[in-house]
């Protein structure tokens, strides 16, 4: 079995889209999605939590997930199975995660009060964690999506530094080749930046390591996948 747990979601469409896209049939049971904070705004979760005044503190994320993520593993137990779980952050690696007045750490980044936030200028001030500091006392493994198109390298090496920074052990990185252009005067369209920035960051690796003398990332897990199929497609062909 495999679970992917979602600790901040705007609309729910993750888990909505992975449930539905697995390589047994919708509903079987071979992959659970669990959710656990929503707001219905679509936008960053430190703004959402405001908009709806629905504020959740990183004691309450925490505590939420590792409770998800024991009776995960409780279940496992009594079905006799093996169980992977993965847990998908919200947006990238210095996202905001969601804002709350119980936020007391110095660490944590300040709202402004008034009208920009979305708050009345009477409403106390919420602060907010980056997701890479929200998570980084758990000391789980990271399994990064890089960014495949032309520019992400510098993004893509920019986020493994901020986790590395951080105490994180990153074990893979996946590149998803970018959709291509179909414009026929544009020669980007013929380029594969995904395969190309994919071959970049092995390159820094390998220089990293051998200047650091510290074993990162082998070689052969930082990968780049096939482009995705448009949808209504399922994804059946990259489970194979």
């Amino acid at each position: 079995d495999e679970s992917f747990v979602y600790s901040h979601n705007t609309n729910n469409s993750e888990k909505v889209f992975v449930t539905e896209n697995n390589n047994g049939k919708p509903g079987d049971g071979l992959i659970k999605g669990h959710t656990l904070f929503t707001w219905q705004t679509p936008a960053s979760p430190h703004l959402a939590s405001r908009l709806e005044n629905y504020p959740v503190s990183d004691d309450e994320v925490l505590s939420s997930l590792r409770k998800c993520w024991n009776q995960i593993v409780i279940d496992a137990e009594e079905g006799e199975k093996k169980s992977t779980t993965i847990i998908e952050t919200a947006g990238g690696v210095l996202s905001p995660s969601s804002s709350s007045p119980l936020n007391h750490q110095t660490n944590r980044s300040l709202s402004s009060s008034g009208s920009r936030s979305g708050m009345p200028n009477s409403t106390p001030k919420w602060k907010w964690s980056t997701q890479a500091d929200l998570y980084s006392s758990l000391q789980i493994p990271v399994v990064f999506v890089g960014d495949p198109k032309l520019g992400g390298i510098s993004v893509t090496l920019a986020s493994l530094e901020a986790l590395w920074s951080r105490g994180y052990h990153v074990d893979a990185v996946v590149f998803i080749e970018a959709a291509k252009k179909n414009s026929e005067n544009d020669r980007e369209g013929d380029i594969h930046f995904g395969e190309g920035n994919t071959e970049a960051l092995r390159e820094y690796i390998a220089m990293k390591s051998l200047r650091t003398g510290k074993k990162l990332i082998a070689q052969d897990s930082i990968v780049c996948l096939p482009e995705l199929p448009p949808m209504p497609i399922p994804l059946n062909e990259l489970y194979e």
